[in-house]
């Protein structure tokens, strides 16, 4: 597991997440608290976060490893299906307690 500060242009999805491989376990929105994780599989993550809102927001996210982290784009779901920017850069905190371990 690896924890990851989270950046979009959609405000919602800027927060924090923790991932295991190509898999995201858990999503935290700045704005709007603890995400649904549903992972769709493929190569690098591609993943839907919803959150318990009125209405409820969907996010679909799909992005591939770059450098300590990932980059792709974030698509709301909308009528208008919005597409926005959307990375994720592994955590100070995570890097330095591995440097810390060796």
């Amino acid at each position: 597991m690896a924890n990851y500060t989270t950046n979009s242009g959609f405000s919602d999805l800027n927060g924090s997440m923790v991932a295991t491989n190509d898999n995201v376990d858990s999503y935290n929105s700045t704005n709007l608290g603890a995400g649904t994780v549903r992972n769709t599989g493929g190569s690098g993550l591609d993943f839907n976060v919803s959150f318990s809102t009125s209405p409820p927001r969907v996010y679909h996210i799909n992005s591939s490893a770059n450098g300590n982290g990932f980059t792709g784009s974030a698509n709301n779901n909308g009528p208008g299906a919005g597409q926005e920017p959307w990375s994720a850069t592994a955590s100070t905190g995570e890097t330095a307690a591995k440097e810390t371990a060796y």
